[in-house]
């Protein structure tokens, strides 16, 4: 009974260290072009996510099963100490990165974790890694790349109408329409809908006006609000994942309902308290973020992650984003790109699984070893 609450402790304190880590990566766009300050885009970041988790109860069937079995030979016995094994990599990793303010991959640790723990409780022949290669790694592999090319391809039309939007607006006015001559009205029985340029639509003494830059900011909002859904959706089920069978195994009632509060609460808690180290790297310390940079970043992030979700695919939301943001900032400035930070982050995505299958196979051969 011991082993299965440390395992439940394991998943809340993983979920923590993954809210801390991976909160951020939706909304450091906003924070890097300035349209919030970093309090109020974490608990932005914290609400969607939240959000995100909750409905990956019933829409992520194809992530939990990913990270339960389908990594292993069907009929592979996985204990409590196997879990316990994984776990302790996973936040030890994600933890010391979140602390150095590193965004690295909870699903590369979780991987790792699982490859350790396996390679020594059942060696290599129980591991499918044919599974491995094309529904894990290749997603995690291509995904900043795809990102990373998509913004860079797509700025240059969303900087264009972004461009072209700015100075026009629409608003509401009442009849008669007053002084200020509209340049394209739509009467009705009471108000005038107006377009035209900015100063036009302040003559007219609007009751409601909505300019280029307010709609663009709208967008950019809504998007980093869709990553931050769809990054809770891509990564509750992963971990949860990993209690449900602990759970069972306690007789908890509905062990998949419990598993999945959990892993939302202490999600919701580790990225609104010890977020912002990782959101200071990617939203100031990579690449200036113009507001058509950043916000192709953030709908290019918001479209990957949440098809990989739909289609059950584990991707990693810091890959994506991380790609996203260069991608901008070679379309805005190459020049302007830190490449050094940028090579510093890279580095710790390739030693994340190695590093964490290290951790699990040591743990997992001194629990072994105990008895």
């Amino acid at each position: 009974m011991l082993a299965i609450v440390i395992v439940v402790v394991l998943v809340a304190l993983l979920a923590c260290a993954n809210g801390a880590n991976d909160n951020s990566k939706g909304v450091a766009t906003l924070v890097g072009f300035g349209a919030a300050t970093p309090r109020i885009a974490l608990l932005w970041a914290t609400l969607t996510t939240a959000l995100g988790a909750g409905l990956s109860f019933w829409l992520a069937g194809g992530l939990i099963a990913a990270f339960k079995a389908k990594l292993f030979v069907p009929g592979t016995p996985l204990d409590v100490h196997f879990f316990i094994a994984v776990l302790v990599a996973a936040v030890a990793w994600i933890a010391m990165a979140t602390f150095t303010g590193m965004p690295v991959s909870t699903t590369h640790a979780i991987v790792g974790g699982l490859l350790g723990a396996g390679l020594v409780a059942f060696g290599h022949n129980q591991i499918l890694w044919a599974f491995l290669a094309t529904s894990v790694a290749v997603p995690l592999v291509l995904s900043p790349v795809v990102s990373l090319v998509l913004v860079y391809g797509l700025a240059w039309p969303v900087g264009a109408l972004s461009r072209r939007v700015s100075g026009r607006c629409v608003c509401v006015v009442d009849c008669p329409c007053g002084n200020g001559q509209p340049v394209a009205a739509l009467a009705t029985t009471q108000t005038v809908v107006v377009t035209g340029t900015t100063k036009e639509c302040e003559q007219a003494s609007p009751a409601v006006m909505v300019n280029g830059s307010t709609a663009a900011t709208a967008v950019h909002w809504a998007s980093s609000g869709l990553v931050g859904l769809a990054r809770g959706w891509n990564d509750a089920p992963k971990i949860a994942a990993l209690s449900i069978v602990a759970l069972t195994a306690a007789n908890v009632g509905n062990p998949a309902a419990v598993g999945f509060l959990i892993v939302t609460l202490a999600m919701a808690v580790g990225g609104y308290l010890a977020g912002r180290k990782v959101l200071d790297t990617l939203a100031k310390k990579l690449t200036p973020l113009p507001l058509a940079e950043s916000l192709t970043a953030s709908l290019t992030t918001a479209v990957l992650v949440s098809a990989a979700s739909w289609a059950g695919m584990p991707v990693s939301t810091t890959h994506v984003s991380t790609g996203a943001i260069v991608g901008a900032g070679l379309r805005n400035n190459p020049a302007a790109v830190k490449w050094g930070k940028v090579t510093e982050i890279v580095l710790s995505w390739l030693v994340t699984l190695p590093v964490a299958a290290l951790i699990a196979a040591g743990v997992m051969w001194a629990l072994r070893l105990r008895g």
